[in-house]
């Protein structure tokens, strides 16, 4: 371009003066718009996806410590390159909705002395034992609780004094005769449109419920859909029995442990199953550890005329590593 502007140019004294030829000027423009207008098209072909996955290392401790240069990403068998790698420094939208209702509040207030132990004030007291700080530190987190339908106590907030406030306020509530119309497959879908539209690269979502109900359970497959066309990341925690058995069995019951591994399964969160609440400490470490130690890789996909699945593959080179991501992207 400079040369053939100063093909134009004629020197007059110690200044230069351009005469511009008006066909080549013509040609010049048409050929930056061309140009500009192909680099838009090769834009818009391409999009940035994101890719939230945790790595356990020996005895169940998190890789706080996982550099670029370890991870391999293939789609569909092919390798990708990664052009974007973040950890602790990954900005992250965080939503624990809790259920809060006679399931998970039959007593009007908990009696450990006489057997009688709310769930929800279980989860109330973890959650206010420095559970929110590590992860204020990292993005924005918000609380809702929900019976028949879901009331937000606090939005997204990095003070996590605001969040622990929000869960102390809760009352139980431990009245109530439609226990069999709680919806938990709802309040999840409600859960995911709080976060659809958040900024921040990296999405997570906390439920904490009892068991999940039938009219859930019969849209199961959309509820996966779902999770699968969005970048949520799901983890469920569930006041049931693992392995239930017998004849006073309910079918809700039966079908838990099942039908929140299916959906935890297609992102990069867990299913935390347990009625003994000696276990919670425990499984709450694990829970913040998992939200806390969590990586994020950005890559290119080319625009597909059809949505379609695509197996991911993720690889890290170390030894005796377990990785959790998505096993299926759809684009």
């Amino acid at each position: 371009m400079t040369r053939f502007a100063s093909s134009n140019c004629q020197r007059r004294g110690k200044g230069l003066t351009l005469f511009p030829n008006s066909f080549k000027a013509l040609l010049l423009l048409a050929i930056i718009l061309s140009t500009s207008v192909l680099y838009g098209q090769s834009n818009r072909r391409q999009s940035v996806q994101y890719l939230t996955f945790t790595v356990e290392g020996a005895h169940g401790i998190y890789v706080r410590d996982l550099k670029k240069d370890e991870v391999e990403l293939r789609l569909d068998g092919e390798p990708v390159e990664i052009r974007y790698f973040g950890g602790h420094t990954v900005d992250t939208a965080y939503a624990f909705l809790i259920e809060n209702s006679p399931r998970t509040a039959p007593h009007a207030v908990s009696n450990p002395r006489w057997g009688m132990v709310n769930a929800v004030d279980q989860i109330r007291y973890h959650l206010m034992s420095d559970f929110f700080y590590p992860l204020s530190t990292i993005g924005p987190s918000m609380l809702a609780e929900f019976f028949l339908e879901l009331k937000v106590l606090q939005d997204f907030t990095r003070e996590d004094y605001l969040l622990v406030n929000a869960v102390s306020d809760m009352r139980p509530e431990f009245t109530g005769v439609a226990v069999d119309r709680i919806e938990v497959g709802r309040m999840l879908g409600r859960g995911v449109d709080f976060l659809r539209e958040r900024p921040e690269k990296r999405k997570m979502l906390v439920l904490f419920t009892a068991t999940i109900d039938r009219e859930s359970y019969a849209h199961l497959e959309e509820y996966k859909q779902m999770l699968q066309g969005t970048d949520v990341e799901l983890f469920v925690v569930s006041f049931a029995l693992r392995f239930p058995s017998g004849p006073g069995v309910s079918f809700n019951e039966q079908m838990n442990t099942y039908f929140f591994r299916q959906l935890t399964g297609v992102t990069s969160g867990k299913t935390y199953i347990s009625t003994e609440y000696a276990y919670l400490d425990r499984l709450f470490t694990d829970l913040r550890s998992r939200l806390e130690n969590s990586y994020t890789i950005g890559f290119y996909l080319p625009a597909s005329e059809e949505p379609d699945e695509h197996d991911v593959e993720l690889k890290i080179n170390r030894s005796k590593v377990r990785v959790t991501c998505r096993p299926v992207l759809i684009y």
